[in-house]
């Protein structure tokens, strides 16, 4: 059973991310919504949508673990799933507000879960068996390394700026 003060934390960092997003990008030039810094990584644009397509993905899985016995939970072709998205194109904005919104409905029925439900598991193609403790904190290792990410493109962008 997961310890409530754990419970807490593990809460408020997920409840943590869009605010943190929000203070990186509220002055975000435009140039650096596209910016590329590293080929095989997202754009801030990609970034915004795919954290805005992936809060349901995240919020099934947790659902399907809590009602169903051990249920199969396939993985995604991340790559694949920005093509056929159109993250390229997306409105950043448009997305930072609906990944704001599909995280404090993620919250809500995080925060509904019973002592035991933190344990209820189901089985990963990937990456095994993951309980729901586990798949929270995996989202929330996901936020961190797309705010670093942010924080990384940001300072590059502010570079190129410097050297134009």
């Amino acid at each position: 059973m997961i310890p409530e003060h754990v419970r807490r934390y593990l809460l408020a960092g997920l409840e943590a991310t869009p605010i943190a997003l929000d203070r990186l990008l509220k002055d975000a030039p435009e140039a650096a919504w596209d910016l590329r810094p590293d080929p095989e990584r997202f754009t801030l644009r990609e970034v915004m949508a795919h954290l805005a397509d992936w809060e349901p993905v995240w919020r099934e899985r947790l659902e399907r673990i809590r009602s169903e016995d051990l249920p199969e939970l396939p993985g995604y072709d991340e790559g694949q799933w920005a093509i056929d998205h159109d993250y390229a194109h997306a409105d950043p904005r448009t997305q930072q507000a609906l990944f704001r919104d599909r995280r404090a409905q993620l919250l809500e029925m995080l925060r509904a879960l019973s002592p035991d439900d933190w344990q209820r598991a189901g089985q990963h193609s990937q990456w095994g068996r993951l309980t729901m403790c586990d798949l929270a904190t995996l989202i929330l290792g996901h936020d961190g390394y797309h705010l670093r990410q942010t924080a990384e493109w940001l300072e590059a962008a502010g570079r190129d700026a410097r050297t134009e």
